[in-house]
């Protein structure tokens, strides 16, 4: 059988030398044979709750303001696919996510010319007016700070836990490494009333607040910042939908395709979707933080993995039914073969069409060639 449920790990335990084996071996179930966890008592290495709720508070603050402030930093004006995604106007697994979102991420300089064209998916944010909403910037700021240095740690423990030493990932982050994050506002049903999809013609009928889909990034941690249940859902090795409990105090933690790359398929990428909420709930938000690599990094998979874990990775695998969910074309990192950009950049270019259509046209048409809608 497949996981039933999403596990609980409690990060406090990991700074206890008595209660840290333990930790270590919950967490190498989870991310081996799940893929997902909620993590608690995170507070002395990440944001606490007061800081969260700050986030909480910006976000719907910045999804309240007049659609002219907001289409002041719209995403088409950014070429690093950074800044706010009117409702309606992403697409996944072949259909229109029903949301409103803004992406940051740790400011950097634009890329010069002469770099590799997937280094654009960096650079500076879109930040909205600040005579809007002033508090927005310090407080995102802050909170990619305090979110960066978690992750910094917790993916040591995440490779502690499956038998390797913290050099293993040596190479694969630069200097400043650039973090991503979402602000996203879900909309429920009610809401939903009358709205017509910007980037294709489809309906809120088909349920999807976020369609079926693998992350591209390391590791994401997402916030789930209203009280909202029965929204997030991950797929288990047999196809069953699985609720992701909304717990306050707690952080979905989940791999991404560049973390199964680099681990030869043992840290699982597992496909998650979003649902629309039932009518009279309100709008969800969510505040999902995406630790990322070095785009430059095309080294090959770490190759001392433990025996043993590669066994409980084959005997997973040996479990996995196919199973007749669409989650559309996506790009899968191949570190062996090219840089960890390029699918990142293509996945990005085909999930913002009308921004890669305005900053990369022939690239926009090569990504079409490989799939159809």
């Amino acid at each position: 059988m497949s996981f039933q449920e999403i596990p609980i790990l409690d990060l406090k335990l990991a700074l206890d030398p008595e209660t840290k084996p333990k930790f270590l071996e919950d967490l190498r179930n989870a991310t081996i044979n799940v893929g997902f966890l909620l993590l608690k008592n995170y507070e002395s290495l990440g944001p606490t709750q007061e800081e969260l709720e700050q986030v909480k508070q910006i976000a719907l603050e910045f999804f309240a303001l007049p659609d002219e402030i907001k289409l002041q930093c719209e995403m088409i004006n950014s070429p690093h696919f950074l800044g706010y995604t009117r409702l309606a106007n992403e697409i996944t697994a072949s259909h229109t996510d029903w949301r409103e979102q803004i992406d940051l991420a740790t400011e950097l300089p634009a890329p010069t010319s002469d770099e590799p064209i997937y280094r654009n998916i960096e650079g500076p944010n879109l930040w909205p007016d600040s005579k809007a909403i002033p508090n927005f910037r310090p407080i995102i700021e802050n909170y990619i700070k305090k979110m960066t240095t978690l992750s910094e740690s917790f993916k040591y423990l995440v490779l502690e836990s499956i038998g390797l030493n913290r050099s293993a990932l040596d190479g694969y982050f630069k200097a400043n490494q650039q973090c991503k994050m979402k602000l996203i506002a879900y909309p429920d049903v009610s809401e939903l009333e009358g709205v017509n999809s910007v980037a294709l013609n489809d309906t809120p009928q088909t349920n999807q607040g976020c369609g079926p889909h693998r992350d591209s990034d390391l590791i994401t941690y997402i916030y789930q910042a209203t009280p909202h249940e029965n929204s997030l859902q991950v797929q288990n090795f047999q196809g069953k939908w699985i609720n992701v409990p909304n717990i306050p105090g707690h952080l979905v933690v989940n791999n991404g395709q560049t973390m199964e790359a680099i681990t030869q398929g043992v840290c699982k990428a597992t496909i998650h979707r979003v649902l629309i909420s039932k009518p009279g709930t309100g709008t969800r938000i969510s505040v999902p933080f995406f630790s990322t690599i070095d785009l430059d990094s095309s080294k090959s998979a770490i190759k001392d993995i433990p025996k043993e874990i590669i066994k409980v990775k084959d005997e997973r695998d040996a479990k996995i039914k196919d199973w007749a969910v669409d989650i559309g074309f996506q790009f899968i990192p191949d570190v062996n073969k090219e840089p960890v950009g390029y699918s990142v950049f293509r996945n990005r270019i085909k999930s913002h069409q009308d921004v890669a259509k305005r900053w990369y046209p022939d690239i926009l048409r090569e990504v079409l060639k490989e799939y159809k809608y």
